[in-house]
């Protein structure tokens, strides 16, 4: 056999038979049908659990803010801790006031030093300083309850965290307003204005039902850097 047959051999194929070079071609891309092919996970689910609740560690307290869906005012709520003498019960606020905070002002002490009635509903903030002043801003909240009850709250918290209390002071509207006093650890002294002040007139217990005797309280939280040489 000659060299040339030896390369026909090799290269021709028997009928029937398909030849090695054809069947090592790459098969021609057909497109899946739609229902097989993979598609990517939803991220909705996540951003719907994300949307349902914030929450809001400080400290070792945990405070949920926890919106309505649209019906109404977020509300804090958290690991209450009691409160000797009244019914409300108190979580840490510093999460809630990091709203009013800006560039480390006021420092983690003084916001960790105040707290909140669990279940105050928050309403919004002021800032009275306009960014450009000495620090001076607040939060309004309101809740069920009675003025003396928040009233004798804020005393036994102020007293707590180690505030030094100036005063009580009457305000317009039948209020009262507690003013509390304390050093930052960042050299300057810090007051806390405790306004509380009712909402509606309280419900008279022989014309309300059951569990409607407390009034509707607002209540306000301002604090204010002290100007040097006060």
């Amino acid at each position: 056999m000659t060299e040339h047959d030896l390369e026909i051999t090799k290269t021709e194929s028997r009928p029937g038979e398909s030849s090695p070079e054809r069947d090592l071609a790459p098969a021609e891309d057909t497109e899946q049908p739609y229902f097989l092919r993979a598609k990517p996970p939803s991220l909705r689910a996540a951003f719907v659990v994300l949307a349902c609740a914030v929450l809001v560690t400080f400290g070792g307290v945990a405070v949920a803010l926890v919106g309505s869906g649209g019906s109404g005012p977020p509300t804090v709520s958290g690991l209450g801790t009691p409160v000797p003498g009244v019914s409300l019960t108190a979580v840490n606020a510093a999460g809630v006031l990091r709203r009013i905070a800006s560039g480390g002002t006021p420092p983690s002490d003084v916001l960790g030093a105040l707290a909140l009635p669990n279940g105050a509903r928050i309403l919004g903030m002021t800032a009275q300083d306009a960014g450009i002043d000495q620090f001076d801003r607040s939060m309004r909240f309101e809740l069920d309850t009675t003025k003396a009850e928040l009233v004798s709250f804020y005393r036994a918290e102020l007293k707590r965290a180690r505030w030094s209390l100036l005063g009580t002071y009457p305000t317009s509207g039948s209020g009262s307003e507690l003013l509390a006093q304390r050093s930052g650890s960042d050299g300057y002294e810090w007051e806390v204005g405790v306004e509380v002040a009712p909402v509606n007139p309280a419900i008279s217990p022989s014309l309300a039902g059951d569990g409607q005797t407390s009034a509707e309280m607002g209540l306000t939280l301002r604090l204010f850097e002290v100007p040097d040489g006060s």
